[in-house]
């Protein structure tokens, strides 16, 4: 009872103490715009569910065999696009704040710079969602429009969903091609719907983007130098060099080096200096041109002849576009190989064999001839033959050794070929109507010195009688073009080659792989584990130093990838 007394009290007191309270001052302005925020996020709400029952007109509306239209243009993803809208109960994704065009600029931004992927940003959508961003800049009361949101957000993730698929997967189709690609793709299938998702929550758009990219350690860098070629497009030039002295060696004077030290100074390979005689074509030059050479594939000596002043007067549009097409080629590459394979670059003309991404081995090779070119596809090395004999293909045998028996019937023997009936019975090549019945015989090389397949070769399934193998022919890989053989690749190291790949086979030594390639006698060697093989063609590729290779086109393929690379994706 005391302490309820005290308490009384005390409010008692309180309650006749005169002192007045200071009074806090209103923040009209601070309640003005909390107004304001609030009736801009309601109109926003309705804005973003008048658009989204606007994006679920488009969605279910459309007719069999119809395409979805936004503001009468035809969109291309038929089955990402209404999955991801019927996700999110069709609202908008790319504006969700009334004050942020963020996400819209950096994905205009991005399809702008598709340009430098060999893509044409014109195929995603770029004027109209240009447009359209242009006039929300001007007119920011736009993002209340409930028609403007839907057809912008139905634009941006269908130029999404196209983009996403032609970086990942190719805009091409390879088997539309006249120039067959036969490479097996084994990618697998991303979740592009998931990706956009990631892409819209992300800080960067761009960054997104770089999950469709090859996994090729070059290509970012093939991207990198089409933005610096592109810059260099206006000052452009080419050197001429009189046909009589189309030989230039180092220490050479001429008035034409001073225009060859320019243009390797436009292309990043020589710097100038005052005390320089600009007409002597001294070490620093050659220097630059052996740089020249190595990035081309040539013998580095110095000596500028044909194809080296090709390279050097190369059109920067021309290596702009050839960079583009083997962006196109890495797009179809696997993302995956085995663990050993081999890599044949038909027009670089090398082998390489890997171990994930260490290189074992490097070798020059000899392809087909232009009219009998070698084919792009994939395989497992499955066997080798040792000291191989070589039954003339039908092809070879009606178009070059037919005619050369017709006129010497000593050419087989010369050449250490037999004949053969149907039967497998050895003939006596002189009993033979050649002109007539020589395609019914089978004509094969015996093992030797002088067989075309050299001493051993390596064997793995395909349609195309297509294989890896060993050459007498030992001058020609030093030729910087090597367009020789009929089809099947001959070999620079093929004792090497034949080591790596019975590496795992104990009983097989150096020794008696070297006893075994030179008996004279045909031995198979079936591998213990398949080593997976691949025949492709890239005219241009990067380094993961950033150092950009480029090919001639020796089958003339570049040109056909080119025009469809710039046509519109079909509807």
């Amino acid at each position: 009872m005391r302490y309820l007394v005290i308490v009384i009290s005390i409010l008692f007191l309180a309650a006749c103490d005169g002192r007045k309270k200071p009074e806090i001052p209103v923040d009209y302005e601070a309640i003005r715009l909390d107004s304001l925020r609030k009736v801009k996020a309601a109109r926003f709400a309705e804005a973003r569910i008048s658009a989204a029952d606007l994006i679920r007109e488009v969605i279910e509306s459309r007719q069999p065999g119809d395409r979805f239209r936004a503001l009468d243009v035809d969109l291309y993803s038929s089955v990402l696009l209404p999955g991801q809208y019927i996700e999110s109960s069709f609202m908008p994704m790319w504006i969700t704040h009334p004050d942020s065009l963020g996400k819209v600029q950096q994905m205009l931004r991005y399809i702008e710079s598709v340009e430098f992927h060999g893509l044409v940003p014109d195929h995603y959508h770029l004027a109209i969602i240009s447009g359209l961003y242009n006039e929300i800049t001007k007119d920011s009361s736009l993002v209340f429009n409930g028609n403007y949101l839907a057809n912008l957000d139905l634009l941006l993730s269908d130029a999404y969903f196209i983009l996403a698929s032609h970086l990942y997967h190719g805009k091409i189709d390879p088997e539309s091609l006249e120039a067959l690609w036969g490479i097996r793709r084994n990618k697998p299938d991303l979740p592009f719907d998931k990706h956009l998702k990631e892409i819209i929550e992300s800080e960067s758009v761009e960054s997104g983007f770089r999950n469709f990219y090859p996994p090729h350690p070059g290509y970012r860098a093939m991207v990198s130098e089409a933005k610096r070629l592109h810059l260099m497009l206006e000052g452009d030039f080419s050197v001429q060099v009189p046909q009589k002295q189309l030989s230039v060696k180092p220490g050479d004077s001429a008035d034409y080096i001073a225009d060859i030290k320019k243009k390797l100074e436009f292309l990043g390979l020589y710097q100038s200096d005052t005390l320089d005689n600009i007409y002597k074509y001294d070490e620093k030059a050659v220097e630059g041109i052996k740089k020249l050479q190595e990035l081309f594939g040539f013998n580095t000596d110095g000596a500028i002849g044909k194809n080296t002043l090709k390279a050097l007067n190369m059109p920067v549009k021309e290596r702009i576009n050839q960079l583009y097409v083997n962006m196109e080629r890495m797009r179809w590459m696997p993302d995956s190989l085995e663990p050993l394979y081999v890599m044949v670059n038909i027009a670089d003309y090398t082998l390489g064999a890997f171990r994930g991404s260490d290189t074992l081995i490097t070798m020059r090779t000899i392809v087909g001839k232009n009219y009998r070119e070698t084919p792009v596809f994939n395989s497992k090395i499955t066997y080798l033959v040792m000291s191989p004999s070589w039954t003339v293909p039908p092809t070879i045998q009606r178009q070059d050794v037919i005619p050369e028996v017709s006129k010497n019937i000593r050419y087989l023997a010369g050449k250490n070929m037999k004949v053969f009936d149907s039967k497998g019975k050895a003939v006596d090549p002189s009993t033979v109507n050649w002109r007539r019945d020589g395609m019914r015989y089978t004509i094969r090389q015996t093992p030797g010195a002088s067989n075309a397949l050299g001493k051993v070769k390596f064997m793995f399934p395909n349609k195309h009688n297509v294989y890896l193998h060993d050459t007498p022919s030992r001058e020609l890989f030093k030729r910087d073009e090597r367009t020789f053989s009929s089809g099947c690749i001959r070999i620079e190291k093929p004792f090497e080659l034949a080591e790596l790949l019975l590496a795992d086979m104990p009983d097989w030594t150096p020794e008696r792989i070297r006893q075994a390639m030179n008996s004279g006698s045909e031995r198979t060697v079936v591998l213990k584990s398949p080593v997976g093989v691949y025949i492709y063609y890239l005219t241009a590729w990067g380094t993961a130093a950033g150092k950009i290779h480029y090919r001639s086109d020796i089958y003339d393929r570049d040109k056909e990838m080119l025009k469809a690379l710039k046509e519109k994706p079909e509807r």
